[in-house]
Formats: C-alpha cells, sequence, structure tokens
C-alpha cells in the first residue's frame, strides 16, 4: 500500500430522521452534499473517519439511520464520539461498523480515543482511556501512528471553545511522544480548520459537515462557510499530505445570527 487515503468527516448533528436543523441547516442534507462532493472529488473511496458528535441529541434512531446511510453508499468507516454521543448507542446503532480503536493498515496504525465526558462539552482523557492508549500504541509499534479523537489538546484562538479542551492533555501527549512514531493527531468539536502543533506533534482539525463556528470568536457565533471536510493522504514513509475542502454549490446558507445550540 503506497499511500493510505482517509477522509475526516466530524460533527454530523444528525437527528433521528431527516428533518434535523442546526442554526437553518438541515444536517442530513450537508452531510449526504459532503458524501456527493467525496464522490466527485475522486475521493469516494476513502476510509473514513467520522470523529464524534455523530448525533445531535445521542438518540437511538440516528445512529441507525446513519449506519443504513453508510452502508447505502458502500462506505468503509472508522468512528468515535464526541460530547454530544452515546458509545453503546452508537455501538448498537452502527452495528455494520463494530468500535475499532486499533486499526492497522499497511505501515499505519489508526488509534482512535474517547475525549468526552457525560453531562459536560468539557473534553477529558479517562483513565481507561489512557491504558488503551498504552496497550494500542504497544500493539502498533514499529508502525507510524495517526491519533484521532474528537476534542482538541490544544487552543485554537476561539475563547469559548478554547475553555473545553481537553483537561488533562499532558498526560496523554506524554504517552503519545513516549512512542516516538506518532504522526499527527486529528481532532473535531471545533467546527473549523486549524493547523498547528501540541508540542512537537502536529494536529489537525476539521470543519464540520454541517455548520462552521466563527474563528477568533470571544463568544458563540457561526460563520457563512458551507461544509466541508479534511482529506489525509498517508504514505509508506510515514509523511502525511493534508488539506481541507469546503463544498461548492451546497443551497442552505447557515444563520450567522444563531446564538447557540
Amino acid at each position: 500500500m503506497d499511500c493510505l487515503k482517509i477522509t475526516q468527516i466530524t460533527d454530523l448533528h444528525l437527528g433521528p430522521d431527516g428533518n434535523s436543523i442546526l442554526a437553518g441547516v438541515n444536517t442530513l442534507d450537508s452531510f449526504k452534499a459532503v458524501l456527493q462532493a467525496l464522490d466527485t472529488q475522486g475521493r469516494g473511496d476513502d476510509l473514513l473517519l467520522l470523529s464524534g458528535d455523530l448525533s445531535a441529541k445521542s438518540t437511538a434512531e440516528t445512529y441507525i439511520l446513519l449506519n443504513q446511510l453508510l452502508l447505502e453508499n458502500d462506505k468503509q468507516v472508522i468512528w468515535l464520539p464526541g460530547n454530544h454521543d452515546d458509545f453503546d448507542l452508537m455501538r448498537e446503532g452502527l452495528i455494520n461498523y463494530p468500535p475499532s480503536p486499533v486499526t492497522e493498515m499497511g505501515n499505519w496504525g489508526i488509534l482512535t480515543l474517547d475525549s468526552s465526558q457525560s453531562g459536560t462539552p468539557i473534553g477529558h482523557i479517562s483513565d481507561e482511556q489512557l491504558r488503551q492508549v498504552k496497550v494500542g500504541l504497544e500493539k502498533l509499534a514499529g508502525k507510524a501512528v495517526l491519533i484521532a479523537m474528537h476534542h482538541s489538546p490544544v487552543e485554537v484562538g476561539c475563547r469559548w471553545l478554547d475553555t473545553q479542551k481537553i483537561q488533562n492533555a499532558g498526560s496523554l501527549y506524554d504517552l503519545l511522544i513516549e512512542h516516538g512514531n506518532v504522526k499527527a493527531v486529528l481532532t473535531g468539536h471545533v467546527h473549523q480548520q486549524f493547523d498547528g502543533v501540541w508540542g512537537e506533534l502536529a494536529l489537525h482539525t476539521a470543519p464540520s459537515s454541517c455548520i462552521q463556528f466563527k474563528k477568533n470568536s470571544d463568544d458563540f457565533a457561526v460563520s457563512g462557510e458551507p461544509p466541508g471536510y479534511r482529506w489525509l493522504d498517508l504514505r509508506a514513509d510515514g509523511v502525511i499530505v493534508t488539506g481541507v475542502e469546503f463544498i461548492d454549490g451546497f443551497n442552505q446558507s447557515p444563520d450567522v445570527q444563531n446564538t447557540g445550540y
């Protein structure tokens, strides 16, 4: 395998049917539009990494709906939960896509984490997750590793979002650095593109498949940007090439006056 092609889609905020609206955007329509854009842009066969907040209100029907949609589109999928999700309901509803905390593909390993806590949007890595990370990294010794989780461990420049970053990020960072071959960390949650560093590690976020948050905002604010996704080419030599695309021609405009959700 010369190159592993991945598309990260995040913060779908789907409802239990096709009528869920977030800041003026039908979230099922926007997700379908992203999938169609992947086909148009030649990335329809990518492995999909769904990085949390797949549901708006963690309903069982949402995950059943998503499972069927992914099946109909013949997708390969890795997923992880966000703060709007319920892991047990995800596992039951996404029956054709069982959880995969460690995925090995060629020279690469992908490690997915749960950074969510019940009842709060603030990120946290539990002791059990830290143990799983240690075991996963040991299993992936000798491989280039991509880490994926929902919350960012660093500030992205939005004051209101930065209060929700992972509280105990240092404990996780120490484990990742110790492995020595973690190439990048991917997160969702912030509904915007961010490319930066977390200490010695490259860190990338992805735009949401529905609405985007306004960059550099002190308080909750919606931008006028359309749905988007992040693509990644994981090369056999351990190099990552990545970028973000915002889809063209989506005919629903976000309500930039929205003050919360």
